[in-house]
């Protein structure tokens, strides 16, 4: 058993419901508040709480990560599950509201990005499960007048020693009124029922049924969809439009300027569409008009002649190399890439004078809602983000700027109707905020054994981190580490080794993508492992070994 203590006030604070039944909010670690259930209707949407037990049996798991896929919404209530000895037959999720209470407990903010939900959330949903368990345990105890070391749990229910039994939905009132446990006990590894067993997911009924809502399924009472036209180069702004054709077509409402184009307001999506495909825009088309990817790249090699900023070196690459029995150069490009998620960007405004309401997939909800709330002109406490289900996001979703967000209450307010703007795959593809486009030019050489004896890469390209609220990562240091990380702690023994970064400005928009760093990164250095093989004459499996 692994038992941790905690002053009782910072670990649990809890309620009864107005329906009956256990809320048990949590402290998290690393969050800036107390998660403190309210007092609602089991029917209703707890936005303070990460646990709900009812007194229909029902438990119900707030999850404060993103669903894309990945399985958040099953293994985070797995977690609490186990250490709750919950019927998992009975177990259920609801999506976090967007508050501090729900921060990452490492990035400060309620994000869900770097494969870090299930390891960041191990301990806390498990601390929840337990602690909400001994306080079940301590309602039962007082029922039957007996020893809580006595009695014991499993699938939801307490039993004592002669079996005699009380469900969790029973005990869920009582529980409420115990005091919360000094120390919480967790379950050694060797009594998990659930961790590390193949259970059903969570999410797959609505997923097979249709009742999944994913935010380009958003529709609201009133709510009309738009489609926007923007600038065909990044950093245009629009001159003037004609939109003589466009505002005569059937179903439009209206045709609005917006900061980043101009939005055609409509019935549907595809007559917002058409709309939008006949309106004629005027372009002022800025710095960027004759930006061209050839002439860029062209610009990185050049860079790439001259050393960089030092991210690493090991031992003397410069001499080894003179003395290596063999040379071998290469250069390595890789373009820009769009995320390119299964459900392209979409996102619903329901914008008051005194509040604004979000529909929508995003990894990035405390970033989402400040940004939002500055387009509206309200305080943050004003603005709702409803995570939906995410038709993927790879980073896209979590953009250090907001833009879908952001533009989507622009075009409410201009509007002044609620409104869902959405994106087709082709306006997502033009839309910017890619995986950045690199180079690499690395030099290696091998001694008379065909062993690695020097190495020295050079990387050209911009910084993801730079500008956004990453960007602490870069502190003391003079290269953005999320751009070399693979080439700065490569995993292979080489004795001579110098990792150098040249950081690019480019006025595309760029970000993190699925895998970061290393979706660049590991291309290259793979590949030149591979010469350096044929150049001794070996195997590349056998070769690094």
């Amino acid at each position: 058993m692994n038992t941790i203590q905690m002053e009782r006030r910072k670990f649990l604070k809890f309620s009864v419901a107005a329906s009956g039944g256990l809320l048990i909010g949590l402290y998290l670690p690393g969050a800036s508040k107390f998660a403190v259930a309210e007092e609602r209707a089991a029917n209703v949407f707890m936005p303070n709480a990460f646990l709900r037990i009812g007194t229909d049996e029902r438990v119900t798991v707030i999850v404060n990560h993103s669903e894309m896929g990945q399985g958040v919404y099953t293994a985070l209530p797995m977690l609490l599950a186990e250490e709750l000895d919950a019927d998992w037959n009975k177990v259920g999720y609801e999506s976090a509201p967007v508050d501090p209470k729900y921060n990452h407990p490492v990035f400060g903010m309620q994000i869900t990005g770097g494969s870090s939900s299930v390891w960041s959330g191990f301990e806390q949903y498990r601390n929840a499960g337990a602690a909400a368990r001994a306080m079940l345990i301590a309602a039962a105890a007082q029922q039957w007048n007996a020893d809580p070391v006595t009695l014991r749990t499993e699938s939801g229910v307490v039993l004592d020693d002669t079996n005699r039994k009380l469900t969790y939905g029973q005990l869920a009132e009582a529980a409420a009124k115990m005091s919360p446990p000094a120390n919480i006990t967790l379950k050694d590894s060797k009594a998990f029922k659930l961790i590390g067993t193949p259970v059903k997911r969570l999410d797959t009924p609505e997923k097979i049924n249709g009742k999944a809502v994913f935010g380009i399924d958003v529709k609201n009472p009133g709510m009309l969809t738009a489609v926007v036209a923007r600038a065909p180069v990044f950093g245009a702004k629009v001159k003037s439009f004609d939109d003589s054709r466009a505002r005569n077509m059937p179903g439009v409402r209206k045709v609005v300027a917006v900061p980043s184009g101009v939005a055609v307001v409509a019935d549907s999506f595809w007559q917002a569409k058409g709309a939008r495909d006949a309106l004629r825009t005027d372009w002022d088309e800025g710095a960027m008009h004759a930006f061209s990817t050839t002439e860029m790249m062209q610009q990185f090699r050049e860079q790439a002649k001259s050393p960089g900023k030092s991210v690493r070196r090991d031992g003397d690459p410069d001499g080894a190399l003179a003395q290596a029995a063999q040379k071998i150069e290469a250069v390595y490009e890789v373009p820009y890439l769009s995320h390119l998620m299964m459900e392209p960007l979409n996102c619903a405004v329901d914008l008051r004078a005194d509040s604004c309401e979000i529909w929508t997939g995003t990894q990035f909800q405390t970033v989402d809602r400040a940004a939002a709330a500055k387009a509206a002109g309200l305080p943050n406490e004003k603005v709702q983000i409803h995570t939906t289900f995410l038709g993927g996001g790879f980073g896209r979703r979590a953009t250090p700027q907001s833009d879908f967000v952001v533009e989507a209450v622009h075009v409410a307010k201009a509007a002044g109707v609620p409104v869902k703007v959405v994106w087709t795959r082709e306006d997502d593809m033009q839309g910017g905020w890619y995986r950045p486009a690199f180079l690499h030019a690395i030099v290696g050489g091998v001694d008379a054994s065909g062993s690695p004896v020097s190495w020295r890469s050079r990387l050209v390209g911009q910084s993801i981190m730079a500008g956004t609220p990453f960007e602490g990562m870069m502190k003391g240091k003079e290269y953005d580490p999320a751009s070399v990380e693979g080439v700065d702690d490569l995993p292979y023994e080489i004795p001579n080794l110098a990792v150098e970064s040249h950081k690019a400005e480019v006025g595309v928009p760029v970000q993190w993508w699925r895998s970061v760093g290393h979706s660049h990164t590991a291309f290259a250095t793979e590949c030149f492992i591979d010469e350096l093989a044929v150049l001794a004459h070996k195997d590349p499996y056998e070769y690094r070994r």
